[in-house]
C-alpha cells in the first residue's frame, strides 16, 4: 500500500511574513500552504495538520525547534541571518542605553555582534524557550533598564504588554526563498523515495521465483541433478552444447557448475565467478527447499560486463545525490598569466587518465581545478568523491578509505560498507590534503595506485575500482621524503602530473575580478553609491599579500558588503579593518620612485587617465609609476 504524499506548510510568526510569502510562493509557482501561527500556537496547528496528511512544515528558528521537540515534525528553517537585522539596527544606531535582543538562541550571532560593536550598540541578549519564559525574558530586560528591544512576534507581544518600545526582525525575501527551495528539494527527494519503495514494494510481493531474474540467465536442476528449466538467455549462454536441455545431467552440458555440490550441501554460494566458454560470468547458487528437504538448485549467472553496467548506474545515482563537480574551467576567474598557464596546463591534463597533484598554498582554489579536470575528462559523468585526509578520524580512516565487511568490527553495518575508493568506481577522487596522509597508510593508497584494486577491512576478497587520483597538497612534498614522512615511491606515483596553483598575490588585478564575482553574489540587490564605495575600500588593497588567498578574499567581500549595507562609512570601514590583527587590508605602501617631477603629478596624472579611458593601471604603466603611488599622489595633491 503507497504512504501518503507528503505536502509542504510555511507557518508564519506575522502576517507581514506570510504575505511575502505568499507572493514569492506565487511567482515561483510552488504548491505550499501558508499559515500564521507561532510557538504554542503553531504546535496545535502542525499537530492539526497531521492529523489529515504527513506534512513538511517551514517556519522560523523558534517555532521550528518546538515543533521539533513537541511533535517530531519535519520542519525547514527560514534563517535569520545578520543581513535581517540591517533595517532594525540602522533605526537604533542612536539609541545608547540598554537595548534588548529577543531570540531563541542563548548568543546574538557573531555578525550581529560585529555590527552592533562597530555601532557602539549596547546590547544584551535575552534568551527563551516558550511563551512563558518569553515573558519573563521581558520582564526581567524591563528591569534591567532596557530602552527597548527587538526580536520575533511573541516577544513584541510581551513588549507591548510591558510598554517597552520594540522593533520586529523580519526574515528577508532572500531568506524566505531560501528556506521554499530547500523544503522543495526535500519534499520531491521524499517523493522520489516513496516511489522507488512502493515500486520495491511491488517487486518482492510480485516476484518470489525464478521470474525475479530473467535478466539473468538462470538455470534450474532436480535433487537427481537434471535440468528443469532454463530462460532464453541460459540457452544461448549453454551453447555450444546442443538443445533441448531439459532433462538432461547439468555436468553434460554445462561442467564445473557445482550445482550438484550445493545439491549435497544445501549451502548457498552466492557471487561465485566462474570462465563458461570465455566470457567471465558472476553466479549465484541457491537451493530449492521443501519441507526442511533439498529438492533442487536454481542458479543465476550474468555477464559480469553487465554487472559492471549495473554497478554504474548505482554508482551514477550516488553521483546524483552529491559526488558531482559543480565547477568548470570557465569558474575559475582572472587573466593573469599564472592563472591562464595553471588554466592551459590543467585543461591539457584532463584528457588524460594519469594522477595529478596540484601545489598551492591554503585558499587558492586547488579543488575548484580537481572539479574543472574532471569535469573536463571523459569521466565527468561519473562520481566526483572529494576526501579532506585531515579531516577522516585517524581511527577509522582504514575503513572509510577502503570499506569495510560484514561484522569486521563492533559496530559495523549489516552487510558491510563500500568505502571511498569504490564509490569513486568509474570516476575521479580528490585526495586533498594528501601530505597529511599518516605514513601507516600511505602503503595502501600506493597499492591502489600501483594495481587498480582495494580490499575491504576484514575481507580477503581484492575488489578492481577504476578511478583517477588527483592529490593536492600546501605542503613541499619532496622535502618531506626527505625528512621520512612521506613515502618516496608514492611520491613519484603521485607526481606524474603536477600544476601550481598560483597565490593570489601573484595574479596581479585577478583579486578585483575575483572580489566583483563575490560582491555579486553576496550582494546582489545594492546601491550605486555601495557599490562605488566597495571598490573604494578594494583598491586600499592592491598591494595587500593576500596570506589567506581567495578564501582570505572571500571573507574580506562578506565583511564590506555587510558594513556598507549598515551604512558604515568607506574610512570607518578601512579603520576598522586596519586596526584588526589579520590586518585584511593593508596601508599603503611606502613611496617609490617616480619618474614624475612633483610639481607636475596632478595634471600629469589626470592627463594619462585621460588618455587611457580612467583606466588607472594603464595611466600607472605609461607614467612609469605604481597604481598605488597614483592613487597617493592625486590624493595628496587634492590635499
Amino acid at each position: 500500500m503507497s504512504k501518503r504524499s507528503s505536502k509542504i506548510c510555511l507557518i508564519s510568526p506575522t502576517e507581514n511574513l506570510a504575505s511575502r510569502a505568499k507572493t514569492l510562493i506565487a511567482r515561483r509557482k510552488m504548491d505550499v500552504r501558508v499559515e500564521v501561527a507561532a510557538l504554542e500556537g503553531a504546535v496545535s496547528l502542525a499537530q492539526s495538520l497531521l492529523e489529515q496528511d504527513d506534512y513538511l512544515f517551514i517556519s522560523r528558528r523558534a517555532t521550528r525547534e518546538m515543533l521539533i521537540k513537541c511533535l517530531g515534525a519535519q520542519v525547514v528553517n527560514i534563517p535569520l541571518e545578520a543581513s535581517d537585522y540591517i533595517p532594525v539596527i540602522q533605526r537604533l544606531q542612536n539609541e545608547r542605553g540598554l537595548i534588548a535582543s529577543f531570540s531563541y538562541e542563548e548568543e546574538i550571532s557573531n555578525d550581529l555582534g560585529t555590527i552592533c560593536y562597530l555601532l557602539n550598540l549596547n546590547v544584551q541578549n535575552y534568551y527563551f524557550t516558550d511563551s512563558s519564559n518569553c515573558q519573563a525574558a521581558v520582564q526581567q530586560a524591563v528591569a534591567d533598564g532596557a530602552v527597548c528591544g527587538f526580536g520575533g512576534v511573541v516577544a513584541q507581544h510581551f513588549a507591548g504588554l510591558c510598554n517597552l518600545p520594540f522593533f520586529m526582525v523580519e526574515s528577508s525575501d532572500a531568506s524566505i526563498l531560501r528556506a521554499l527551495d530547500s523544503a522543495q528539494q526535500l519534499y520531491e527527494s521524499q517523493q522520489e523515495n516513496a516511489r522507488a519503495q512502493e515500486q520495491l514494494q511491488i517487486r518482492l510481493e510480485r516476484y518470489q521465483n525464478i521470474l525475479d531474474y530473467t535478466h539473468d540467465a538462470v538455470i534450474a536442476i532436480d535433487e537427481a541433478g537434471r535440468i528443469t528449466a532454463t530462460n532464453q538467455i541460459a540457452d544461448q549462454m549453454l551453447r555450444p552444447a546442443k538443445p533441448p536441455f531439459t532433462g538432461r545431467p547439468i555436468e553434460e552440458v554445462l561442467a564445473n557448475t557445482r550445482l550438484t555440490n550445493v545439491l549435497q550441501t544445501g549451502e548457498a554460494e552466492i557471487g561465485q565467478i566462474m570462465n563458461i566458454h570465455g566470457t567471465l560470468v558472476s553466479t549465484n547458487r541457491v537451493p530449492i527447499r521443501v519441507g526442511g528437504q533439498v529438492k533442487g538448485v536454481v542458479a543465476t549467472f550474468q555477464d559480469i560486463k553487465t554487472l559492471q553496467t549495473t554497478e554504474r548506474n548505482i554508482r551514477i545515482k550516488l553521483h546524483e545525490k552529491g559526488l558531482v563537480a559543480k565547477y568548470h574551467f570557465s569558474d575559475i576567474l582572472g587573466t593573469s598569466p599564472a592563472i591562464l598557464e595553471a588554466k592551459k596546463l590543467s585543461n591539457l591534463f584532463a584528457d588524460s587518465q594519469l594522477t595529478v597533484m596540484l601545489y598551492g598554498e591554503t585558499g587558492t582554489g586547488k579543488e575548484m581545478f580537481a572539479q574543472s579536470i574532471h569535469n573536463a575528462s571523459p569521466r565527468q559523468d561519473g562520481p566526483f568523491v572529494a576526501v579532506n585526509c585531515t579531516a577522516l578520524n585517524r581511527d577509522l580512516m582504514e575503513s572509510e578509505l577502503f570499506g569495510y565487511a560484514d561484522s569486521s568490527f563492533t559496530g559495523a553495518r549489516k552487510g558491510g560498507k563500500a568505502g571511498l575508493f569504490e564509490t569513486a568506481h568509474g570516476g575521479t577522487i580528490f585526495l586533498d590534503e594528501i601530505g597529511e596522509l599518516p605514513l601507516e597508510f600511505q602503503a595502501p593508497l600506493l597499492r591502489v595506485l600501483q594495481e587498480k584494486e582495494i580490499r575491504r577491512v576484514g575481507d580477503d576478497t581484492v575488489i578492481p575500482v577504476d578511478i583517477r587520483i588527483i592529490g593536492a597538497t600546501n605542503r613541499d612534498l619532496l622535502q618531506m621524503v626527505e625528512a621520512g614522512k612521506f613515502r618516496q615511491d608514492l611520491y613519484y606515483r603521485l607526481n606524474v602530473l603536477s600544476i601550481k596553483v598560483p597565490p593570489l598575490r601573484d595574479r596581479g588585478e585577478d583579486y578585483l575580478e575575483i572580489a566583483r564575482s563575490i560582491y555579486d553574489r553576496v550582494s546582489p540587490q545594492r546601491t550605486a553609491q555601495e557599490e562605488a564605495d566597495f571598490f573604494r575600500v578594494m583598491a586600499h588593497a592592491s598591494a595587500y599579500p593576500w596570506p589567506g588567498n581567495v578564501r582570505e578574499l572571500t571573507n574580506l567581500v562578506e565583511r564590506i558588503s555587510l558594513l556598507l549595507r549598515c551604512g558604515t562609512s568607506v574610512e570607518d570601514i578601512l579603520s576598522s579593518l586596519r586596526a584588526r590583527p589579520d590586518r585584511t587590508v593593508a596601508p599603503p605602501p611606502a613611496p617609490a620612485a617616480s619618474a614624475l617631477p612633483r610639481g607636475r603629478d596632478r595634471a600629469a596624472i589626470l592627463a594619462a587617465l585621460q588618455q587611457c579611458n580612467g583606466n588607472a593601471t594603464r595611466a600607472a604603466k605609461e607614467l612609469g609609476i605604481s597604481r598605488s603611488t597614483l592613487y597617493r599622489r592625486l590624493q595628496r595633491d587634492a590635499d
